[in-house]
């Protein structure tokens, strides 16, 4: 029972006793003390670190809405952004030793040195994060004792371990773990010569699978910092470094992984090429092992995977350029840069510009970066859109449609590059053109047409040329087609889908970019026009003044004629022609 007590009149230098002297609080002077506490204000006492009881320094107990554990949530999650930054890292420990007569695949032992080290800093941050939170009370909100409306604060060190057990120790554990120390130091120079191919996937599965619990820390952390102030960020800028870091480190991550999987992909040409090769040995491509000198003067294993040569038949997809520029082979700063750079590109346009293989990993991982038009739709539509696709072959040259013709069908590039151009109906002096690449699709006035309530038999005209500049692979969707499954649109009520088909629509694209431009030039026009009324004002004040001096100022009366004749001129400059709005497509409901 005293504990019980205690646990309510925290901070009371005793119990209540049986004296009636007991100093009642004024509910007025409750009711201020609890709005300065939510400004922080002097009256509060989140500065206490510690709950009043046990005074030994290992039984003390952290107050959960104290500024100590506020700055350390604070503190932590910074931590956790940083650990989350070097786990991909250990992508980069794999190297590829370009040389004559042979090459070899190897691991930079001192980058992984200090990979380790920064890692098990990390780690370190992560255990005594589990240490504080053994050692942090928490409110009880299903307690019957309340205290101005808050449930009780349970102190006992039992209970605060018992909750913590049953709820997010497993998380915290799991994200400590020291995993990738563990596969890069001891499993993979275990294995390395009989399952030598596994490698670099063992350590991708191994640290992403650690990176699924340190990224679900970041939300309950977050929680914890809104919950005592209200915002993550204190001010605008640091809001957006908050999702600025967010943006870098996806991109660092997909770098990193493409990076590795490309000293994979070298691995494997050597290895199939190994195999066809009397006398080769697996072992020969370690950099820890001496080849025979005999097979090395004499193999053609490097040769027929060299990436930059585009007569070998090994096709490399969308790792040929870091193969080809031997950025596994570079410092540790350029490879880094070029990966970093190849992830910013790759998440900003979804991963179209890539060509792949039918290599399954590197398949999968284009799929894992797209995101198409398509991904905003359901299964269903889908495949009612897919079993009315034709393939279609277009040779170089080829012109598809032409502007002012009618559209007949859309069309989604599989392979190859067509150019979209317009002239806008034909205005003077009005030419945009763009590369349309797989990925892209032309013809979205045909969806516009199709998606009204009640489309009109006459098809839309096209506002683009488009021409087959080398030959093309595509798939093509007719009118008729459109028609039909654009009637389940409708159904959608997607508004996300609306945006994706403007994000996309080249039509859209250069209206915008149009828009933008006039409204440039309209803004310096205005400018212009404020700064010579300015120097006109200027020139008239030294002009009267130059009247009271002198009564025949023939140089002032030219300047005033300069400046007026050169005011009217910004009036003459010729205007941006005006492109009009597309059509937007209707995805609302149909009437009933």
């Amino acid at each position: 029972m005293a504990k019980l007590v205690s646990r309510i009149f925290r901070g009371s230098a005793a119990p209540p006793g049986p004296s009636p002297l007991k100093q009642i609080i004024p509910v007025h002077q409750k009711q201020a003390a609890l709005a300065a506490s939510k400004h922080g204000v002097a009256i509060s006492k989140k500065h206490r670190a510690f709950v009043a009881g046990d005074e030994r320094w290992y039984g003390k107990i952290f107050d959960p809405s104290s500024d100590f554990i506020l700055t350390w949530n604070r503190a932590f999650l910074f931590s956790c952004f940083v650990a989350l930054f070097i786990d991909p890292f250990y992508f980069y420990v794999p190297k590829i030793i370009y040389a004559k007569p042979n090459s070899c695949v190897g691991t930079d032992r001192s980058f992984a040195i200090g990979v380790t080290f920064l890692r098990s800093m990390a780690d370190l941050l992560y255990v005594l994060h589990i240490i504080i939170k053994f050692r942090t009370a928490y409110i009880n909100p299903s307690a019957t004792m309340r205290v101005f409306g808050r449930g009780d604060l349970v102190t006992d060190p039992k209970e605060i371990a018992w909750k913590y057990l049953k709820s997010d120790l497993a998380v915290d554990v799991a994200a400590a773990l020291p995993l990738p120390q563990i596969i890069v130091w001891f499993v993979i120079p275990a294995i390395k010569y009989s399952t030598a191919e596994h490698n670099n996937n063992i350590l991708v599965i191994i640290v992403l699978a650690q990176y699924l619990p340190r990224l679900y820390l970041i939300f309950p952390l977050t929680y914890e910092i809104v919950k005592a102030t209200g915002v993550v960020a204190k001010t605008a800028w640091e809001g957006a470094a908050y999702n600025m870091v967010l943006y870098l480190i996806a991109s660092h991550v997909l770098g990193a992984l493409w990076y590795l999987l490309s000293v994979d992909r070298q691995t494997a040409c050597w290895k199939k090429s190994c195999r066809n090769e009397a006398g080769c040995n697996i072992k020969f491509l370690d950099c820890d092992a001496t080849p025979n000198p005999i097979w090395a003067n004499a193999t053609n294993v490097f040769n027929d995977c060299d990436a930059s040569d585009e007569s070998i038949r090994f096709d490399f997809g969308m790792f040929q350029p870091a193969l080809a520029n031997q950025a596994p082979a570079q410092s540790f700063a350029m490879k880094y840069f070029y990966s970093l750079w190849w992830g910013l590109q790759n998440l900003s346009c979804y991963g179209q510009t890539l060509v792949v293989s039918t290599y399954i990993g590197e398949t999968l991982y284009s799929i894992f970066l797209a995101v198409p038009f398509f991904s905003q739709m359901d299964d269903q539509l889908l495949d009612a859109i897919c079993e009315r696709l034709v393939s279609a072959l277009c040779t170089k040259g080829t012109y598809i449609i032409r502007e002012g013709d009618p559209v007949t069908e859309m069309l989604f590039i599989i392979r190859g590059k067509l150019e979209s151009s317009t002239t806008n109906g034909g205005r003077t002096g009005f030419f945009n053109s763009i590369t349309l690449k797989p990925g892209d699709f032309c013809g979205e006035e045909l969806l516009g047409w199709a998606l009204v309530p009640k489309p009109t038999t006459n098809l839309p005209s096209s506002t683009r040329t488009v021409r087959a500049l080398i030959e093309v692979e595509a798939f093509a969707l007719q009118a008729e087609d459109l028609k039909f499954v654009a009637s389940q649109f409708r159904r959608l009520h997607s508004k996300k889908l609306q945006h994706t088909f403007r994000y996309y629509s080249h039509h859209w694209r250069t209206w915008g970019s149009c828009f933008i431009q006039a409204a440039w030039r309209r803004y310096k026009r205005r400018k212009m026009a404020k700064d010579l009324s300015m120097r006109e004002s200027f020139n008239s004040v030294r002009s009267d003044e130059s009247d009271e001096e002198d009564e025949t100022p023939p140089k002032n009366d030219l300047a005033l004629k300069f400046i007026a004749r050169t005011r009217k001129r910004p009036q003459n400059i010729k205007e941006l022609p005006k492109l009009k709005k597309p059509d937007e497509p209707d995805f609302s409901a149909e009437p009933e």
